[in-house]
């Protein structure tokens, strides 16, 4: 019985070490939109390479897919850590509308 008990107490410490790991924030928004160039602010939509900045600068390391959709360029990829993350950017003002990460 008291071999038992032994070997399991190992098992169990483990356990309990392995469900305590820590939760990232699902959602981001940032204080201020991103700034564009003084001369650029007055003329057309944010481009993609714009919306690309803004969206590294929210954590996307690797972007898989860029969509154009309702007046916003949704960035997908993944963060420094691998985990999978989505930046919705105004078309026409640079400023970020939503963020989704992995929570796993």
């Amino acid at each position: 019985m008291t071999t038992k008990r032994n070997g399991m107490l190992p098992l169990l410490a483990a356990l309990a070490i392995g469900a305590a790991t820590p939760v990232w924030a699902a959602d981001y928004f940032p204080a201020q939109p991103y700034a564009r160039a003084p001369v650029e602010q007055a003329v057309g939509p944010v481009t993609l390479q714009e919306a690309l900045a803004v969206a590294s600068q929210i954590g996307v390391v690797t972007v898989t897919k860029t969509n154009y959709d309702d007046d916003q360029w949704e960035i997908e990829g993944h963060d420094s850590q691998g985990k999978w993350i989505e930046v919705d950017v105004d078309a026409r003002t640079g400023e970020v509308r939503n963020v989704d990460r992995s929570i796993i």
